[in-house]
């Protein structure tokens, strides 16, 4: 997800620990976790496919709930993305998480104009909402394949990409 794995994670803490003493709330142990990803993007505006490469850190505030920060590149026969990325991630069901961010794209998109290759240099806000199904690794690592809708001005970008996690 935007910060993935972090609240499937976060779950796996202390469960047994916590019953064992009737505790109704567990504490986070780790509640820092930082995120490799990487994948394919398609460029619905202009109908081009290319991989795509993230870097994320997420803090924990509750068993279902993180914020963090996701940057990313993408990269096509046709543009280059790089996206600054705050957002929020939410535990909906064991494993399953939904999140939602709002940031900062820049592109830079090849134009043929009049027979010559122009660069055209765009910056806009975009909003990202993804879907991610956490797979614990241990105790400390998860992967996650998930799925990212990218919305500006200019269209729509889908990410979908397999995510590595560990907790600190």
């Amino acid at each position: 997800a935007l910060v993935a794995a972090p609240p499937g994670l976060a779950q796996e803490g202390d469960h047994g620990e916590a019953a064992a003493h009737g505790e109704d709330h567990e504490e986070v142990s780790y509640r820092h976790v930082v995120s490799v990803s990487g994948g394919l993007a398609v460029f619905t505006d202009i109908g081009a496919r290319g991989g795509a490469l993230g870097l994320s850190y997420a803090y924990l505030l509750s068993e279902r709930w993180s914020v963090g920060l996701k940057v990313e590149y993408a990269d096509s026969e046709l543009e280059r993305d790089f996206i600054i990325l705050p957002g929020v991630s939410f535990e909906a069901a064991e494993n399953l998480e939904l999140a939602g961010g709002v940031g900062v794209e820049q592109a830079r998109i090849d134009e043929i104009e009049e027979g010559e290759l122009h660069t055209v240099d765009e910056t806009e806000a975009l909003l990202r909402l993804t879907a991610a199904y956490v797979f614990s690794l241990g105790a400390r690592t998860a992967l996650s394949p998930e799925f990212n809708a990218d919305l500006t001005s200019a269209g729509v970008t889908y990410v979908y990409s397999l995510v590595f996690s560990v907790r600190l």
